[in-house]
């Protein structure tokens, strides 16, 4: 597979450390204890064969609480059929709804800026279970599509990662080493895509409001939906804009291509910076 042609370029002793953690998905078992806290990243940096493996052999588990923003796929443990395993929502989502409303898993009301604090107050932080990039040839393993709060608890937690060969690397402080880790297995699995919802005809005059109201230079933040992509459908001929913002959705990708065709002397725009 891609590991064992990358390793061959990698300095001896990081060859040897990447080698030597490299185990199968079961050996996170190892590295769970009765009452952990287990932290598990959101959407596509939800590493899906490590959670088969917890269901798979929930048995030997005790009092473990599974801390998650964003699950996207809907599990038996966030159903309560484990006794041993306890999901416990940051976000809820589609997947974890009905189960918060059944009252099968837990829910942590919080802001967004403030789940890293909030979890290395409130949780044990035993383990980070994630999924990465192939490690480069200094050993760093890349968080790809994500930076999230997983990213802030790079060196405050042990990581147990889950190398998905479809993730992309990207650079930041989404980095984390071999060093930081305690093992780390295989997968090969496309990401996923939340798909659009189609376009309502109040979605585009809510849109058309939210537009009027944004002058050039303005920095932006925006979410998910319908709405927000509308908005920045809006948002052609402005000049000057900036991103700030926890995410960059589709509308933030088509508006950069726009304006880059319209203005090709214009410098890229980057995150938290004009363009």
């Amino acid at each position: 597979m891609a590991i064992g042609n990358q390793t061959k370029t990698h300095p001896p002793t990081i060859r040897a450390a990447v080698a030597e953690k490299r185990c199968q998905t079961e050996a996170v078992l190892e590295h769970i204890g009765e009452g952990d806290d287990v932290i598990v990243g959101m959407f596509n940096s939800e590493p899906l064969t490590i959670l088969d493996a917890l269901e798979a052999n929930a048995k030997q588990l005790s009092g473990v609480r599974i801390h998650q923003m964003f699950p996207y796929r809907e599990r038996r443990y966030i159903h309560g059929v484990f006794p041993g395993l306890r999901h416990v929502s940051w976000f809820l989502s589609p997947a974890n709804r009905e189960a918060f409303h059944k009252d099968t898993c837990d829910l942590v009301p919080n802001n967004f800026s403030e789940v890293p604090s909030l979890m290395r107050r409130t949780t044990r932080c035993s383990l980070v279970l994630v999924a990465v990039s192939p490690p480069d040839r200094h050993g760093y393993f890349s968080l790809g599509t994500h930076a999230d709060y997983v990213a802030a608890l790079i060196s405050e937690a042990p990581f147990f990662v889950e190398v998905n060969h479809r993730m992309p690397r990207t650079y930041g402080e989404n980095q984390v080493h071999i060093s930081q880790v305690v093992g780390w297995c295989e997968a090969d699995y496309p990401l996923s895509e939340i798909p659009s919802r189609p376009v309502r005809e109040a979605d585009r005059k809510i849109a058309g409001y939210v537009a009027e109201g944004i002058p050039d230079g303005a920095t932006l933040q925006a979410g998910i939906g319908s709405i927000p992509n509308e908005v920045l459908e809006l948002l052609s001929d402005h000049k000057e804009l900036g991103v700030n913002s926890e995410l960059c959705a589709d509308g933030f990708v088509d508006l950069r291509e726009r304006c880059h065709h319209r203005h090709p002397q214009a410098h890229p725009p980057q995150q938290g910076h004009r363009g």
